[in-house]
């Protein structure tokens, strides 16, 4: 088991060591031109614009939802001594769930990045307003992908035979991100590595002291 912790520490930490310079590639270059050519090509269509315009934010009623359900799932299961996988992927996301979302939104604080809608409409605000809590500047990274990442990592931790669904959901929610606009590129790429990272860290922390409890 360490030997496979550490094999995926060093994966993430490689992978971390080229989003960075990915990240500010996209933060210079791609993210405006992506942001504009969904505004000039996806949003010159009237139907996409009334489709996009004022979709509700459901990620808070997700995340109680998939905490206040895997609670009771646990409660239930391991209350009768049933300790299969199914059991301990609720176990994972009763702290997975609202740690992401705090998580996200101590983020979204520090690094104070003005989302997409808002910069263009102010195109001369782009850019990180670090620690300054103003209002539309809460893009970097995105939280939609965030929690949403984390929840599926969690699953398919247990379930590996989900991995495809789950990340072709994980590309469809990026790429809806930015084709509404919601977010730049980066905001999702950054947000989806942060939830594989977050996601571990939640596993390790639940799992890791269990065992060495039983020990």
């Amino acid at each position: 088991m360490t030997d496979v912790n550490d094999r995926t520490s060093r994966r993430l930490a490689a992978i971390g060591a080229l989003l960075v310079p990915w990240t500010v590639l996209c933060v210079f270059y791609l993210d405006i031109p992506v942001a504009v050519f969904v505004r000039d090509y996806l949003y010159a269509n009237r139907h996409w614009v009334r489709a996009t315009a004022e979709l509700p934010d459901l990620l808070l009623a997700v995340v109680v939802v998939a905490t206040v359900g895997s609670c009771l799932l646990y409660l239930f299961r391991y209350g009768r001594g049933i300790l299969d996988r199914a059991t301990m992927l609720a176990k994972e996301v009763v702290w997975l769930a609202p740690v992401s979302y705090l998580v996200k939104a101590l983020l979204k604080i520090a690094f104070g990045r003005s989302n997409t809608r808002y910069w263009l409409h102010e195109p001369g605000d782009y850019g990180f307003h670090w620690f300054q809590m103003k209002e539309y500047c809460d893009g970097f990274p995105s939280g939609h992908m965030l929690v949403i990442v984390a929840l599926l990592a969690a699953v398919w931790r247990f379930y590996p035979e989900s991995r495809p669904i789950g990340i072709v959901t994980a590309i469809l929610l990026a790429a809806a991100l930015v084709a509404t606009n919601y977010h730049f590129l980066s905001d999702v790429v950054v947000g989806a590595y942060l939830a594989i990272l977050l996601e571990v860290m939640v596993s390790r922390l639940i799992f890791c002291r269990r065992r060495t409890s039983a020990n």
